[in-house]
C-alpha cells in the first residue's frame, strides 16, 4: 500500500490517461522529481549528505582512537585482523577451492600468510589472492608487534 505521499509522486511521475483521448496527442514527459529518496524513504538526498559529511569529519578521531587501542592491544589487533581476512579468505574461496572446506583451514592458510609463508594450500580466486597479498603485507609487522612488545627502560 502506497502512502498518500508516493501516490503523489507517481501522479505525477505517470499522469492518469485522460479519458476521450482516442486521438492520441503529443506525450509530455512528465517533470522529475527534485528527491527520490525523500519520496519513496522519507530521508531526503540532503539529510544523508548532511550526516554523510559528520562522519568525514570524524572521521580522523575515529581512526586515532582505532590506531591507538590496535597499538595498546597488539594481540587482539592480530588476531582481529587474521581473523577478519581469514573470514574474507573463506567467502572468496570456498566454493571455487577443494582445500577451504572449513574457517579452520581459511585461517590456517591465513595464519601462514602472516608468519612463515609456508601452507599446502593457496588461494585460486582473484578475490583470494588479493585477500592473502594484503596479509602478506600487513601480517608480518602484526606479528612483530604482538610478539615483541617494546621494553621500556628506566632512565
Amino acid at each position: 500500500m502506497l502512502t498518500p505521499e508516493q501516490q503523489e509522486a507517481l501522479d505525477q511521475l505517470f499522469p492518469p490517461a485522460k479519458n476521450g483521448n482516442v486521438q492520441g496527442t503529443a506525450v509530455t514527459i512528465p517533470p522529475v522529481l527534485s528527491d527520490l529518496l525523500q519520496t519513496w524513504l522519507g530521508v531526503s538526498g540532503e539529510q544523508v549528505q548532511v550526516v554523510l559529511q559528520k562522519l568525514l569529519q570524524q572521521r580522523n578521531a575515529w581512526e586515532g582512537r582505532f590506531l591507538d587501542w590496535a597499538e595498546g592491544n597488539p594481540m587482539e589487533s592480530a588476531f582481529g585482523f587474521l581473523g577478519a581476512a581469514a573470514a574474507a579468505f573463506y567467502a572468496a574461496e570456498r566454493v571455487a577451492n577443494p582445500k577451504i572446506n572449513t574457517f579452520i583451514d581459511a585461517f590456517y592458510y591465513i595464519a601462514t600468510c602472516a608468519s612463515v609463508g609456508y601452507a599446502d594450500v593457496f588461494a585460486v580466486t582473484q578475490t583470494g589472492k588479493a585477500i592473502a597479498s594484503l596479509v602478506m603485507v600487513v601480517g608480518p609487522g602484526l606479528a612483530d608487534r604482538a610478539l615483541n612488545r617494546p621494553v621500556i627502560r628506566d632512565t
